[in-house]
């Protein structure tokens, strides 16, 4: 029989160690198990936050600037006057459907567009001059009355080619200062007459605005404003088309004053198809050789491609 010798401390240090050890190992086993079960659960969490910032990525984004082209077309409703002195020195008043073509490219600092727009109506036959007919001394006179009564067709058409620079402002806000190149038409036909025709052509280079707000990815409002500065018009005599050749004349602020302006709010659908709208402006008068004062407002709806 063998036995352990307690009175000999060389023999019974070991052994005491060797039970210690013996003791604690389970309890340095099961932390080390709940250490490695508790870090997968902490890894996910770090681990969420880039992925969060990901997705609020789009979201910061103003606009799609892959897209930098954008064309578009409108119909609409537009509410005229006008006072074409060569032709009768009467207010003529016209409403009628307006049709829109517009674009614009933005590269850069440089915001391109070019607008286009058209109307064609019928004016109802008003009274030149409010005279009763025992007034009129001759039948030449009566004739001439009657023809100031007549009915007519007003036609205008305009094109536009803009360049501005952005000069102020700041990504959700960015202002563009630049030049236009216009083309204003104004034609006026009697229904009765066929071979009359006062028509009125001015080619303008313009001193030019544009005012963008980005709201968000979605939506943005565009104001634009053109000044007349310097140019070239044709304009007919007193009697319109009888008497040609037009007449010819530099424009400049001396004798043509005019504003064109509009506010446009677009909202994306999808990153190739917008909606928009417009409300659209314009005061012009040119006094060479009689004055011709126009005054019109439309309203527009119509849909944008982006490429």
């Amino acid at each position: 029989m063998y036995y352990i010798d307690m009175c000999h401390p060389g023999k019974i240090l070991p052994l005491i160690i060797l039970m210690l050890f013996i003791g604690h190992a389970p309890m340095i086993a099961e932390q080390t198990d709940t250490a490695d079960q508790q870090a997968p659960e902490e890894q996910p969490a770090s681990a969420s936050q880039p992925v969060a910032a990901e997705q609020q990525a789009p979201a910061a984004r103003p606009l799609d600037e892959h897209r930098p082209y954008l064309l578009g077309a409108g119909f609409g409703y537009t509410f005229s006057g006008y006072r074409e002195e060569t032709d009768t020195p009467l207010n003529r008043f016209l409403n009628t459907f307006f049709f829109a073509f517009n674009g614009n490219i933005e590269k850069g600092k440089f915001f391109h567009s070019f607008n286009i727009g058209f109307f064609k109506g019928k004016n109802e036959a008003v009274e030149a001059y409010p005279l009763d007919r025992r007034e009129l001394e001759s039948d030449l006179l009566e004739q001439f009355f009657e023809y100031y009564r007549m009915e007519d067709i007003c036609t205008r058409l305009f094109l536009e080619y803009a360049l501005d620079y952005r000069l102020w402002g700041n990504k959700m806000f960015p202002g563009f200062l630049g030049g236009a190149l216009r083309l204003d038409s104004y034609l006026i036909e009697k229904l009765d007459n066929f071979q009359y025709m006062n028509l009125t052509v001015i080619a303008s280079l313009d001193l030019h605005a544009s005012q963008k707000w980005i709201i968000n990815a979605e939506n943005v409002f565009v104001f634009s404003a053109a000044f007349p500065l310097f140019g070239y018009a044709l304009r007919p005599s007193y009697l319109g088309g009888f008497v040609w050749p037009l007449e010819k004349n530099i424009v400049s602020l001396h004798n043509y004053w005019a504003v064109f302006g509009d506010l446009k709010y677009i909202h994306k659908i999808t990153s190739l198809l917008s909606i928009y709208s417009d409300i659209g402006f314009e005061f012009s008068l040119i006094n060479f050789p009689r004055p011709r004062r126009d005054a019109i407002l439309k309203l527009i709806v119509g849909i944008a491609f982006a490429f």
